[in-house]
Formats: C-alpha cells, sequence, structure tokens
C-alpha cells in the first residue's frame, strides 16, 4: 500500500491497513495527528517483521563488527522540522563507527544534521553540505510539493551550525542537485546523506548522483524513508532504483541505508 502513486489512494489504503482502536481514540482525541499515524504504525510494523517490502535491521545487526561507542549530540528546536532524537543518534553512531573523511549531504536546511555529523566524524573530516540559492527558492518551491515549498520558504541555510566549534569542518554548497555536476565528488565520499527535495524525479535524481558519489564500502542513508505523506515519493525511488534486501529500514526510524560493496565499478553503478 505504501508504494501506490496516488496520494489519496495510499493514504486510504494506509489508513485501513493500519487501522485499529488507536487510531479511532486518536481521531477522537487529537484529529491532527492522525495522518502521520499510519506511517508510524507501519514502521513499526516493519521493524518487529523485519522483512516484508524491504528489510529492517537495529544498527547492530547491520554493523554487527562495529564497537561500542560514544557519540556527541546537539539537539536544538525544530524551528519548521523536528528530528527525533533516536533519528540524529542513530546519524550520530553511523558517523564515529563509520569514521569518515568525507561527508557529502544533500538539503542543507538549518544545518542541523551537518552539525552532528562535524560533532562525530574525526577531525580531519569535511562535511560538503548542499543547499538551494537564494535566488531560485521561490520558484523552485512552486514546482514542489507543499510541505517542500513550506521548509524552502522559511530555510535559514546554516544557521544551527555557524559559529560553532566544529564549523571550519563544514563546507557550505550551493545549487540545485538536479542539475549540479557532482563528478568532482565520485567515488570520493565515505558517507552521503540524501534529505533534499522530496518529489520522485529529485529522489530518483539525489540517488544516482549518490551511488555515483559515495566510496566503496561507504555508506548512504536517506531521510524521510516509510513515509505514506507527501514525501512517500522517497520510498518508492529507492526501492525502484536498488535491489530488494540492499535497502535497509534502521529500527523504527525514517532513516534507510545501503552500504556499497567494496570495488564496485562506476560502470556498473551508472548501468
Amino acid at each position: 500500500m505504501l508504494l501506490i502513486k496516488s496520494k489519496p489512494v495510499r493514504t486510504l489504503c494506509g489508513a485501513l491497513e493500519t487501522l485499529n482502536l488507536l487510531t479511532l481514540r486518536l481521531w477522537w482525541k487529537n484529529p491532527g495527528r492522525v495522518k502521520p499515524f499510519a506511517g508510524k504504525v507501519f514502521r513499526d510494523y516493519m521493524s518487529l517483521v523485519e522483512c516484508d517490502k524491504w528489510v529492517c535491521r537495529e544498527l547492530h545487526e547491520i554493523f554487527p563488527e562495529w564497537s561500542d561507542n560514544r557519540i556527541v549530540l546537539e539537539h536544538m528546536r525544530g524551528a519548521g522540522i523536528v528530528t527525533p532524537v533516536d533519528e540524529l543518534a542513530y546519524l550520530a553512531l553511523i558517523t564515529k563507527n563509520l569514521r569518515p573523511m568525507r561527508i557529502f549531504e544533500i538539503g542543507t536546511f538549518r544545518g542541523r544534521t551537518a552539525l552532528n555529523f562535524a560533532l562525530n566524524a574525526p577531525p580531519e573530516c569535511i562535511v560538503y553540505t548542499l543547499d538551494l540559492p537564494m535566488d531560485v527558492r521561490e520558484s523552485y518551491g512552486q514546482q514542489t510539493n507543499a510541505s517542500d515549498a513550506a521548509i524552502i520558504a522559511g530555510s535559514e541555510t546554516g544557521i544551527d551550525y555557524r559559529g560553532k566549534d566544529v564549523a571550519s569542518k563544514i563546507r557550505q554548497l550551493y545549487g540545485d542537485s538536479a542539475s549540479m555536476d557532482f563528478s568532482s565528488y565520485y567515488a570520493k565520499m565515505d558517507l552521503v546523506f540524501v534529505d533534499g527535495a522530496h518529489h520522485y524525479a529529485a529522489v530518483v535524481s539525489d540517488t544516482q548522483n549518490a551511488l555515483k558519489m559515495v566510496a566503496d564500502g561507504g555508506v548512504i542513508l536517506w531521510h524521510d524513508f516509510a513515509n505514506y505523506g507527501d514525501y512517500n515519493d522517497v520510498t518508492r525511488a529507492v526501492v525502484e532504483l536498488l535491489p530488494r534486501g540492499e535497502v535497509i529500514q534502521i529500527g523504527a526510524t525514517q532513516l534507510a541505508l545501503y552500504r556499497k560493496p567494496p570495488h564496485t565499478p562506476l560502470s556498473q553503478i551508472e548501468s
């Protein structure tokens, strides 16, 4: 049901698929919170069943070779986007254990995730983070879904990491990821985080570029995975581009992960 293209049909099917007495109680007590409930229930279902439309694993199952580690989190008020603490913790743990020298993030917004990448990466790491230039945001907002348009309108690029002790590790880039030339980053990134525009064409383009940028053995992460609402195209694009079983939902979160095998020829990725 979650992979249905039509949002009204998908929303209806999602409600029917996850309907229970708690849904009705929520509808009665706080109807504004009913919309995201189906997605939350489905992600919880995936974390319990572990394999259905894709694979779901906890982080220690995905990376059994990793040791215990200490992370640093900087959590801030939402200001339009609220990143759950558990998702920030997963991003920090992956960064701490992977020890990346190069990170590329598509979609800066306020720079909260870029900051947390920088806090947990080695001192020599460079975090590249890409956001739309100011002069194209209004026109771009008219071409995307309502949720993304609101985020673009309220974006203050990098405000969350400015003045912080690790800000020197962050390189702010500006451009449209759909038309940007990423070739200078090909096969050089140890970690790529895809969290830009959420409509289908954008996610396909960003994912294809991420697959080219990630180094052998590196990791790609997507945010807003397994979402019934406006961001559903993230799920559809990712599961269509990658073979079944290679996309892993992390726990009950909206984070999906892919680990590139070692020694993958670029020609194989481009095909």
